[in-house]
């Protein structure tokens, strides 16, 4: 077995793309961990390193490199340099000759295409294929790929996982990120960190793989770059391959090490959080993960059929749960509060044919005097296991997943599972913590089962194609319980106090609070269930405002527009539009009473059906326009001071209001931040009543008094009452006391 790598940088251009003198030094970085005999430890002899190189010895080189290798040899292609994509969202690595035809198309023999490197791939013997991009756009790398099986796996733990990965500095639509003053990328510099300094070994083992080293490098980036998003495409076990050594083994641990020996570590792949689930992804799942969609459903199938008890019999009657879902023979909860003390905190029913004895004595004698608390205790790992063997003969297996770290350690233990159990895998401990921890604090089987879905999100980057759909079916069926209250926006002018509009507000129908859950579904899975999730609010924000309006005799002053927010990547999707459509030829809601609020929060798109966009502000006013001319509604800006907020974006837009977020009114400079949006406004043609401060209560640090002297019109927040499902006019009580608060007395 050998470890081959083939590092390009490239750093000079023939043509008009800039320079990028980084290029050559996050090579030399590359090649120096990786050569390390305590880290990377290839051979000097199996890392060839190409420095501008030139059509076709480019492409030459990287055939040359996945042709020349055997099953099990580990190939490593590193590229730093530009990243570039055609109209079709295709991408291309560019070369030191890469130019670009008359017309501004690319001339695509001048590069290196994805799909070239594809093919090699495919043909190679390798069955272990790292990728490591450092460019623009390099999440694009992934589009098209297959996966080779020749339905043999036989892992090396030399080497780890068998399978191919593809690390990317950035997204399909984002560009990477270069520090100008060490003109070195911040992707391979973190990347090169977590090897040389050990830390990207998470799980203590003295190993670096995959997955451990893009965490590492994603977490650290987004520190210095928080908009960074690196992604990781693991493709069967390409995750678990190791890469590096770990020059520094951390202990994660407060315990002392006592020479203990370690038990087999179980770790699951890191994806950042915010990663969305594609059709790629969907497509190209490893099939390790489709065995577990039925154990899902065998615990919320029996936590449905089952009331839940008193706190204090909880834990028990989830280990029961989860003993005959998985057909264990026993489950237990050991609590250890020092070394010298462990005991039983809850354990399940045993099962009719177990011999508890037997399982004591064997737990007692064989497994605990093994266990190594820095491992089994460890907040990266989801579960470790070890094979119970009498004599020769594998019988049953001991799955030991970890709820708490020391000083006051808890862990699950299950017993008795098949030697040759599918369950005796890294993600089966992911989901029985998931739902350990879930089934104690949301209660409701059907929001137990999408955290579970959602938890495998974050950790995988993606889930089954079944477990997708059936989450998107939860979230269809969670929209369900939304109702629509009601927040007012108050004109504050000394001399006539009243509601100018409403803004449309989510409440869960139980508790009439905020459903954050949907919105950080929405957040996690991505462009499908925001567009879902806009498309539901706005039918029933507007029939809520129709029927709330209807309730009590109202006069034609009283009929002032309703704002709901919206997704801007919901507004150019041709669902929501059609919607838009249906809600007014329906005669729920006229168009000059309806405004959609776009988040300063959320991002612009920045693509469209996969192909980036050059602009993407004017791209999104194009689509703005739209509505405006087949519906003539209006649209705002939510927000503002937050997020993506930017002049260029109020400017481009043209709202017919912007609304200040509440953060601002607690900054130490919210009067200059105020006064400074007001300016900003009026030089867009704007005036300052189009400026609405949200969020201003009696506990805020500025009080009406104080923004009536800096020239704000109108408020909203709880200053006049927490929302209400119904519409109303303003009290001759509520009136004067708001008077009195401008007025300071």
């Amino acid at each position: 077995m050998k470890k081959l790598a083939l590092l390009i940088g490239v750093s000079e251009y023939d043509y008009e793309l800039n320079p990028l003198p980084g290029s050559l030094k996050d090579v030399d970085a590359m090649q120096r961990v990786l050569q390390h005999p305590d880290m990377g430890d290839f051979s000097a002899n199996n890392i060839k390193v190409l420095k501008n190189p030139q059509i076709p010895n480019m492409g030459m080189e990287i055939e040359k490199i996945f042709s020349n290798c055997q099953k099990y040899d580990l190939v490593l292609l590193y590229f730093s340099g530009h990243g570039i994509k055609d109209d079709n969202g295709n991408l291309y690595l560019a070369s030191s000759q890469t130019c670009k035809h008359p017309n501004g198309q690319l001339i695509t023999s001048s590069t290196v295409a994805a799909s070239f490197v594809h093919k090699i791939m495919d043909k190679s013997p390798s069955r272990r294929q790292v990728i490591i991009l450092d460019c623009c756009f390099s999440g694009a790398f992934a589009r098209g790929m297959r996966v080779k099986n020749d339905g043999h796996v036989d892992i090396k733990n030399q080497l780890g996982g068998e399978g191919r990965a593809v690390l990317t500095s950035s997204t399909s639509t984002q560009y990477s990120f270069e520090e100008q003053a060490s003109n070195h990328s911040i992707y391979t510099r973190f990347l090169v960190e977590g090897i040389e300094n050990g830390k990207a070994d998470m799980d203590g083992d003295g190993l670096i793989s995959i997955n451990e080293l893009h965490e590492y490098t994603r977490s650290r980036m987004q520190e210095v770059a928080p908009k960074s998003k690196p992604e990781i495409y693991a493709f069967k076990e390409g995750y678990r391959i190791h890469l590096s050594k770990a020059r520094v083994i951390k202990s994660h641990s407060l315990l002392p090490d006592k020479n203990k020996i370690n038990f087999g570590h179980l770790k699951l792949g890191w994806v950042g959080e915010n990663t969305e689930t594609s059709q790629l992804q969907v497509n190209y799942l490893p099939s390790f993960l489709e065995p577990f969609e039925s154990l899902i459903e065998n615990l919320i199938s029996k936590l449905s059929h089952t009331n839940l008890p008193d706190s204090f019999e909880l834990e028990t009657h989830i280990l029961d749960i989860i003993r005959e879902a998985s057909e264990a023979d026993f489950a237990f909860i050991l609590t250890n509060d020092n070394l010298d003390n462990c005991f039983v905190k809850s354990q399940s029913n045993l099962s009719p044919n177990i011999d508890k004895h037997t399982y004591r004595n064997t737990l007692n004698t064989k497994i605990f005097p093994l266990i190594s608390l820095e491992s089994v205790f460890n907040p990266s790992h989801h579960g470790t296991y070890k094979i119970n063997e009498h004599g020769k003969v594998s019988t049953h297996a001991f799955v030991m997943i970890p709820l708490k770290i020391p000083p006051k350690a808890e862990m699950m233990v299950i017993c008795g599972l098949p030697h040759n159990s599918f369950l005796l895998k890294n993600i089966y401990g992911r989901i029985l913590s998931s739902f350990y921890y879930n089934s104690q604090t949301l209660l409701q089987p059907a929001l137990i089962e999408a955290a579970i879905i959602d938890d495998l999100k974050k950790d995988f980057g993606f889930v089954s194609e079944y477990l997708y759909e059936r989450r998107f079916q939860l979230f269809c069926e969670r929209l369900q319980t939304m109702v629509v209250y009601f927040e007012p926006v108050i004109c504050i002018d000394a001399n006539e106090f009243f509601i100018s509009g409403w803004e449309a507000l989510a409440r869960d129908t139980k508790t009439l609070t905020a459903p954050v859950d949907l919105f950080q579904a929405a957040e996690l899975w991505g462009s499908r269930f925001k567009v879902e999730l806009d498309q539901y609010f706005l039918r029933v924000a507007a029939k809520s405002y129709k029927e709330a309006r209807k309730s009590k005799q109202r006069r034609l002053s009283d009929v002032v527009p309703l704002s709901v927010n919206v997704y801007p990547g919901s507004l150019i999707k041709t669902a929501y539009f059609e919607t838009v459509r249906e809600v007014l030829e329906e005669d729920i809601i006229s168009p000059r009473n309806l405004i959609l609020e776009i988040s300063e929060k959320s991002e612009l798109p920045q693509s469209e059906h996969g192909v980036n966009l050059d602009n993407p502000l004017i791209f999104f006013k194009t689509k703005l326009l739209e509505y405006v001319h087949e519906f003539n509604i209006r649209f705002a800006i939510d927000d503002f001071g937050v997020g993506y907020s930017s002049v260029s974006r109020l400017a481009g837009l043209n709202p017919c209001h912007v609304k200040i977020d509440r953060e601002i009114l607690y900054h130490q400079s919210n009067e200059l931040i105020i006064d400074f949006v007001h300016q900003i406004v009026k030089d867009n043609n704007l005036y300052p009543p189009n400026v609405i401060v949200e969020g201003v209560d009696e506990t805020t640090p500025i009080d009406l008094y104080k923004l009536k002297k800096l020239g704000v019109t109108y408020v909203q927040g709880h200053i006049v009452g927490k929302p209400q499902p119904e519409v109303y006019r303003l009290s001759q009580e509520k009136t004067e006391e708001l008077k009195k608060m401008i007025l300071g007395e």
